[in-house]
């Protein structure tokens, strides 16, 4: 019943409606959804944090130049935008439905709540423990985190950072029947291939076929900075992640 009614309402969108349609997949397995698809289809011009570049428009600022509804959104994702790089993609609606709520999902202003703290600090934590290191290649990118989730939040992840891990974030680790070892962040797989970004960020595909172990990591990476870290320096790191200053 639900993909019939997905079906009817996307179809809806090949005339001119007096209403406008909103996106029926905007929630938060919607996003998580979309951000791999994002990713796969998008972030080669568009960049991993949305910011855009080479021509190419910033999405993060929620102001869309060609559309502003989601029926609008949704007919440049499917069509393109003729005379410009913007393609038309072959996606399935509800494929989408989900694109779209990721890149809405860019643009929601950060929470008014802020973290006390020297930010100055919080930056010489943030190197010391070398966070960018998996933080600029596989890892989540930490502006759009801080952007939508409250400081509270990002406590709970650097304290415990595998009490939540968005399904965005599983990682693949395999072995191929050569014996060669291969890891990274999963993007997406089908019955016959899987697709993940390796350890320097490029993006790699791989026939299931090919591999003789195939295990789906659902725990973060990311080490626990619970014991390593005082309350103080916590907060620091927390100002210098959210952008404050003190």
């Amino acid at each position: 019943m639900f993909k019939f009614a997905l079906f009817l309402f996307s179809a809806l969108l090949q005339q001119e409606s007096s209403t406008r349609l909103a996106n029926p997949l905007n929630t938060e397995a919607g996003r998580e959804a979309g951000s791999r698809i994002y990713l796969l289809q998008c972030a080669s011009c568009h960049g991993r944090d949305g910011r855009g570049g080479q021509g190419t428009p910033d999405l993060t600022t929620g102001n869309f130049r060609r559309a502003s509804s989601d029926e609008g959104l949704y007919q440049i994702i499917a069509k393109g935008i003729p005379g410009t790089t913007m393609a038309g993609f072959s996606l399935e609606a509800r494929e989408i439905w989900q694109t779209l709520a990721y890149v809405r999902s860019l643009s929601v202003p950060r929470p008014s709540e802020r973290p006390t703290g020297d930010r100055a600090r919080g930056e010489a934590i943030f190197r010391a423990h070398n966070c960018a290191g998996c933080h600029d290649h596989t890892a989540p990118d930490l502006q759009q985190i801080a952007r939508r989730r409250t400081p509270a939040q990002l406590r709970r992840s650097i304290l415990d950072p595998d009490a939540e891990v968005p399904s965005a974030y599983w990682r693949l680790r395999a072995t191929t029947r050569g014996g060669r070892t291969i890891s990274g962040l999963r993007l997406n797989e089908d019955t016959y291939t899987v697709q993940f970004l390796d350890e320097s960020g490029s993006l790699r595909g791989i026939a299931k076929s090919e591999l003789s172990r195939y295990q789906i990591i659902r725990a973060s990476p990311m080490p626990s900075l619970r014991d390593k870290l005082t309350p103080e320096q916590l907060e620091d790191l927390l100002v210098y992640l959210t952008g404050g200053e003190r």
